[in-house]
């Protein structure tokens, strides 16, 4: 069933898909000027850009939230409205991540004094001392007197599952560090 967009919701959606590219054409020109360092661990989630293997390179973020603008653009054109809403709020947070990344880019190139030396146990355990805190919290938020806020839960939930999968490929490193 497609719901077709009046003149004014239109006009909305191309204001709307306009002011998108702006954001995606300044965010572009922060990547060109910023000095990036090469990091060894994601960025970000990998659900939200879809990708599973460590990209040390904004650009290919960049790509990728170009690649769901023009998603946006063609189901805007094709109006239909539940996947315009689930892309828009994807794109939103894929613009939000790396302006993120950007705004605290020069925090990490900061020279440090010191470096922590961390074995794959020490690792291991703090990242149980994470999950064991986050479970925590979520039994907190499921007990709690108020209305229960499902979208906190939820977050909780793929912070859990986020940590839980580090726990799983620490304890993957432990094993071969074993069989090595």
């Amino acid at each position: 069933m497609m719901i077709h967009l009046t003149n004014n919701e239109d006009i909305f959606m191309q204001n709307f898909l306009e002011k998108l590219k702006e954001q995606i054409n300044q965010l572009e020109q922060q990547i060109n000027l910023a000095d990036q360092p090469a990091y060894q661990e994601h960025y970000f989630d990998e659900h939200l850009f879809n990708s599973s293997k460590i990209e040390v390179d904004f650009q290919f973020y960049i790509d990728k939230i170009k690649l769901t603008y023009q998603s946006l653009c063609d189901a805007a054109l094709t109006e239909k409205l539940s996947q315009i809403e689930f892309l828009s709020e994807k794109l939103i947070d894929q613009i939000t991540a790396l302006s993120r990344e950007l705004a605290t880019v020069h925090l990490r190139k900061q020279p440090t004094n010191y470096v922590i030396k961390e074995t794959v146990a020490e690792k291991h355990s703090r990242h149980l001392d994470y999950l064991r805190r986050l479970q925590e919290m979520k039994y907190e938020l499921e007990l709690s007197p108020e209305a229960i806020d499902y979208t906190k839960i939820a977050a909780l939930d793929n912070r859990i599952y986020r940590c839980e999968q580090a726990i799983k490929k620490i304890e993957l490193d432990m094993e071969n560090e074993v069989f090595d």
